[in-house]
């Protein structure tokens, strides 16, 4: 779509986003001066005042403030005790009744996180799908439930994409970034039962801050960093950053570049102290390797009568893969105290998209027995999209009866639109349209004929609006929440098969899959906060979420997934300390779950019913002045229970370990010590083994060691003051591991080492 076309209907969904904001405000304000009114005594003064119970006695309310939603906003080091994802509103992560884990810019600085993969890898229960090479974004699977096309990350609590081609992350762009697991439809709409990331961007800082960087590691990898923020000169109510990032590097892949340029300017506004207005933009550029690099599992985990495929094996050709996605996107976040204890809050978001992919993909059909070579077939894909989001909310608090009430209710609405197109070589999808690849002397002699027209276009499109409200009171000591929403979706996908040189009936149609559909969704809770920052609770929750991307072999829409999750566990943050800890118990039962069709690539299937369940424990802290601790273990025990092949009733889903344990320490020596300026850090991440869903195959469990060193140049010279030297490591002594892939019987290969080096300076 052209940007004057985009930025029409953007126009409109701001202007309707914002009367939606000042309706909700003035709806909060009327109810607010109700409730006031209702409970002033004949004759009282119209000044506010806090809520009183019915004896008299004052009810305490946490203040909201403009101040309070910012992201460094409870967070010291590694420890976040706040956080407005959990509940979408200020709350203290120790009352929200879920798990609720947070990475740190300061945690994301120490261990060097180049990528969302390793941002998470020390959170329980949150495993990345490492794809070295692959083409498009990053996928998870939370608490069993696998994830795909972004359907569980956010960006400030938008929706970050709905298709892996249409986004890829850079972690330097963000303050931190939240974990909130299980099913959290409520308040998001669109989240896989697994639970959500969510991305807190950058913000302008009033307070001077500059950063750059140059980095440099192995596999030529040569990267530059900036990150400038202050007030603006003779403008004391504005206050700007910019972040941006030049990255030129190979991989652990012959012929595959990880090559990317982002930008991302922003300025905030403050007129007073309860008005901010921050406007986000982004430009960004991500350049890889078009290859989907399946392995066949003989020859990677399992040796055949050639041995092991080298590390580096490129499935593909290098005289054709291209990788080339384009972002651009816009937005704001508005904060708004309109009185005392309540606040304004309106987020809107627009973004489009472009893909140049050329792809080489696995076609496990025409792979010879043995797997000694593999059948590929090249193809180009092109797609673009746009996506417009909006999310407008009032959040307050009040008395009633010696109770206080915490709400906030709110619409958010996404509007997504998608082009793809896909063309294969002449003769595809018999064997004359595909290749063979001797995965252990790989020859790229290969040259393709393509036809003047598309094979697969598809068109596709997804409105959704929430309506939702949430209530959490407290009551000497007891915590109750309720949250209810309701979901109104729109939602069609036109596809065109155009191969005309075939005979076969399913290879020359055109199919249009329409749905419009509403569904509830809702969380009830119960918490008790004793002494000394002890608070165990109980939750049900349920989730929502429609399915756009991606379709069935057939052409049909996939169904709505639903799920419904019993929770309970205990948190706690020791007074005067600056720790965290949770452990929580989960049980969580979906319908729905889309798989890749292992006979259709490209394509799902829908099981119909699974369960996973387990317990978790984690804990992030402090000790002691400049030490730092994180560690995690989560049990997962997964089944499917119901569906159409009696053979897959029983299986463990793909891709969820059994057991996960990960541990992590980082210490400052004291600047008076004879190591002072020095800080060094290691970690441990272990993963059980897994299985992919037909449960044929095994993949080996694993272990792998992380480690970090800094030093202060100051303290070899004054005049260096600001610069520090690191040196980050990941899978420290290169151990060589697998993922279960897109087919049965395939594999990816996990991140190899890395290692590289940091020159910062800041002031």
């Amino acid at each position: 779509m052209r940007w004057t076309q985009l930025a029409d209907r953007a126009g409109a969904s701001l202007r309707a986003s914002l009367v939606t904001g000042v309706a909700i405000a003035g709806l909060a304000a009327g109810l607010r001066d109700a409730q006031a009114q209702a409970s002033k005594p004949p004759g009282a003064s119209n000044t506010p005042s806090p809520a009183q119970p019915a004896d008299g006695g004052a009810i305490s309310l946490d203040e909201i403030t403009v101040a309070a939603q910012h992201p460094t906003f409870g967070t010291n080091g590694f420890v976040a005790t706040r956080s407005t994802a959990g509940m979408k509103g200020n709350d203290s992560i120790l009352e929200t009744p879920a798990t609720v884990s947070v990475i740190t810019r300061e945690e994301l600085d120490v261990r060097g996180v180049q990528d969302l993969n390793t941002a998470v890898a020390y959170t329980p229960n949150v495993q990345g799908v490492d794809y070295p090479a692959g083409q498009g974004g990053p996928t998870f699977v939370l608490r069993g439930y696998g994830a795909n096309n972004f359907d569980n990350v956010y960006e400030d609590g938008l929706r970050y994409g709905f298709n892996s081609f249409d986004q890829n992350v850079e972690p330097y762009a963000y303050e931190r970034i939240d974990v909130i697991k299980g099913p959290i439809s409520v308040l998001y709409g669109a989240g896989q039962p697994g639970g959500i990331i969510n991305l807190v961007s950058k913000r302008p800082s009033f307070t001077p801050f500059n950063e750059v960087f140059i980095q440099g590691g192995n596999r030529n990898r040569i990267q530059a960093g900036f990150d400038l923020s202050g007030p603006v000169q003779g403008a004391p109510d504005f206050a700007y950053r910019i972040t941006g990032l030049v990255r030129n590097s190979d991989t652990q892949v012959r012929y595959t570049p990880d090559d990317r340029t982002f930008l991302a300017p922003a300025i905030t506004w403050r007129p007073d102290a309860d008005t901010s207005l921050t406007v986000l933009a982004k430009y960004a550029e991500f350049r890889g390797g078009g290859s989907e690099q399946s392995l066949p599992i003989i020859g990677s985990i399992i040796p055949s009568a050639r041995g092991f495929y080298q590390p580096n094996v490129f499935v593909g050709q290098p005289n054709f893969n291209t990788f080339l996605l384009e972002n651009k996107e816009i937005g704001y976040i508005l904060d708004h105290s309109f009185a005392p204890g309540w606040l304004v809050h309106s987020a809107f978001r627009i973004y489009e998209t472009s893909t140049k992919a050329d792809v080489v993909g696995a076609v496990p059909g025409f792979t010879p027995p043995g797997f000694l070579s593999e059948a590929v077939v090249p193809y180009l894909r092109r797609q673009s999209s746009y996506g417009i989001l909006a999310d407008n909310h009032v959040e307050g608090q009040f008395g009633t009866f010696g109770i206080t009430h915490s709400v906030v209710f709110g619409i958010d609405v996404q509007d997504y639109h998608r082009d793809d197109a896909r063309t294969f070589p002449l003769g595809y999808p018999l064997a004359a349209g595909t290749r063979l690849i001797d995965l252990y002397i790989p020859v790229y002699n290969d040259s393709f004929s393509f036809p003047n027209r598309t094979n697969i276009a598809t068109r596709a499109s997804q409105r959704q609006i929430g309506a939702y409200f949430q209530d959490q009171m407290k009551w000497n000591g007891f915590i109750f929440t309720g949250s209810v929403r309701n979901d109104w979706v729109d939602q069609q996908i036109d596809t065109v098969n155009s191969f005309p040189n075939l005979p076969l009936a399913a290879a020359n149609r055109a199919t249009v899959s329409k749905q419009d559909f509403s569904a509830l969704s809702y969380r009830v809770a119960l918490g008790y906060e004793f002494d000394g920052g002890v608070v165990p609770y109980m939750s049900y929750s349920t989730s929502f979420n429609p399915q756009i991307a991606g379709q069935r072999a057939s052409g049909a829409a996939l169904d709505p997934r639903e799920a419904k999750q019993i929770e309970g566990g205990v948190k706690w943050q020791p007074t005067g300390t600056n720790a965290l800890f949770t452990a929580s118990y989960f049980d969580i039962t979906q319908t729905n779950i889309p798989l890749a069709d292992p006979l259709n690539p490209g394509f799902f299937v829908q099981t119909g019913e699974a369960v996973a369940k387990g317990f978790e424990l984690e804990g992030k802290a402090s000790l002691f002045e400049g030490f730092n601790v994180i560690f995690g273990y989560a049990h997962l025990d997964t089944k499917v229970t119901k569906d159409t092949n009696p053979r897959l009733i029983g299986n463990r889903l793909p891709n969820a370990p059994a057991n996960t344990v990960s541990l992590f320490a980082d210490y400052a020596f004291p600047l008076g010590s004879p190591f002072g300026g020095l800080r060094a850090g290691a970690g441990v991440r272990y993963l059980s083994a897994r299985t992919d869903s037909t449960n044929v195959d095994t993949i080996p469990s694993y272990a792998v060691v992380d480690a970090s060193l800094s030093y202060d140049l100051a303290r070899i010279n004054p005049d260096w003051k600001g610069a520090t030297l690191s040196v980050n490591a990941t899978n420290l002594f290169d151990k060589r591991y697998y993922t279960s892939g897109f087919y049965t019987g395939y594999v990816f290969e996990g991140f190899r080492r890395s290692v590289f080096g940091t020159l910062t300076y800041r002031w």
